[in-house]
């Protein structure tokens, strides 16, 4: 006569499960594309910090070219510069005076140090005779980055080639 039920039951526990399958593969998703733009956003900074630090570097061997005595033999090793660039001259300047965070995000310091030579006249990081046409320079760019401070250095020797 009448037909019993057997899976009466059966389509609420499938909607159940496809839903949780659904959900999870959304909430997956989402906590992705979270996930890809935090780290877009940290390597888009550690390139701009690179570029800071490499345009530094760049100015470093524009001061150079321009007067090596003017702009870099007096400046003492270990002490912290900053770079100021001018718009009305298109020149640049370093200087003990902070002139602020660039783009309100990064800082960059330049620190020289003294180079000293052996007698055949190459680079020793122990004994020597210090090279007063030579010098290292480390160009560091900070920023804060999820309340972490991060940092980047890049560092050359520059020499008075120019004799000037």
């Amino acid at each position: 006569m009448g037909k019993t039920k057997i899976n009466s039951g059966f389509g609420v526990i499938e909607v159940l499960v496809a839903a949780t399958i659904i959900s999870t593969a959304i909430f997956s998703l989402f906590n992705v594309f979270v996930l890809a733009a935090r780290l877009s956003e940290e390597s888009a900074d550690k390139i701009r910090a690179n570029f800071l630090a490499e345009e530094g570097l760049e100015a470093l061997r524009y001061l150079r070219d321009e007067s090596w005595q003017s702009n870099l033999a007096a400046l003492s090793a270990g002490t912290n510069y900053y770079l100021s660039f001018d718009g009305g001259t298109s020149e640049w300047s370093i200087g003990t005076s902070n002139p602020g965070a660039i783009d309100s995000v990064f800082t960059r310091t330049i620190t020289p140090a003294n180079v000293s030579r052996d007698s055949s006249d190459n680079i020793v990081s122990a004994g020597g005779t210090n090279d007063p046409n030579t010098k290292l320079f480390s160009v560091r760019v900070t920023w804060l980055e999820h309340g972490a401070l991060q940092s980047l250095v890049l560092s050359t020797y520059l020499a008075d080639i120019y004799n000037k």
